[in-house]
């Protein structure tokens, strides 16, 4: 998958948070092997299947171990570098040891997803210029507690991602409608979502691709910028 209200920053400097943002991968986030996603024909409706946006961003692995923030995107190769906001997720994660499933977006003044905002902070040089606002919506955990989720089944998994995640404006689990995945298209469609993710409840994490573990599902999508990431996740009407 392509503010922070809390004030901090990862520099140290007085008056602002210890935080620290790790560049690179390690620890924990090292042992994540990814679950790609198979390809669906069209929207479909099962009770045994999560259907929420495919949110137009970045898939990103996110730890938080010994109160250090570490990123690895496949698509990057230095996330952290872009997404400093980051370094004030110890803030919203309940407990040490997690590595989150997430996409990472920028928003624009409106709290709307914006690919090109999206697109010219990955351009720019260095230091980078902080175009518009990170967000982070999780999706699954993965490692809880240091302990590797990958053989729960992903019902369960979710589950625990919404106890060990609070939610913020810039933060928070995704929103998702359990086996009517033609509903959920006929409104995320004419919202401007161009696919929508359907995962299977019972299903494991499986290394590579998904199988019918999780299928990334497209959608015809109205011509329109996509609403403000709030009004999706908190007043989406499922």
């Amino acid at each position: 998958m392509r503010g922070d209200e809390t004030g901090g920053s990862a520099t140290g400097r007085p008056g602002q948070l210890p935080l620290g943002l790790e560049p690179r991968a390690g620890g924990l986030i090292d042992r994540v092997r990814p679950m790609l996603p198979t390809d669906g024909e069209g929207p479909f409706d099962d009770p045994d299947y999560l259907f929420e946006p495919w949110w137009p961003g970045i898939r990103a692995f996110v730890s938080v171990e010994d109160g250090r923030v570490r990123v690895r995107a496949e698509s990057l190769v230095d996330p952290a570098r872009h997404f400093p906001e980051l370094a004030a997720l110890p803030l919203l994660v309940r407990e040490d040891g997690v590595v989150l499933d997430a996409t990472l977006m920028v928003l624009d003044g409106e709290g709307r997803p914006d690919t090109r905002m999206l697109d010219e902070r990955l351009a720019a040089g260095d230091p980078v210029r902080l175009i518009g606002t990170a967000a982070l919506v999780a999706s699954d955990l993965i490692v809880r507690a240091g302990r590797d989720l990958a053989s729960r089944p992903f019902g369960e998994r979710r589950a625990a991602l919404e106890d060990v995640l609070e939610p913020a404006p810039w933060c928070m689990v995704g929103r998702g409608f359990v086996g009517e995945g033609t509903r959920v298209a006929s409104v995320l469609g004419p919202l401007g979502f161009r696919a929508m993710s359907a995962r299977r409840l019972d299903a494991r994490l499986r290394r590579g691709r998904a199988g019918d573990a999780w299928f990334r599902v497209p959608l015809v999508a109205a011509p329109r910028a996509l609403p403000a990431i709030l009004a999706v996740v908190q007043r989406l009407p499922l």
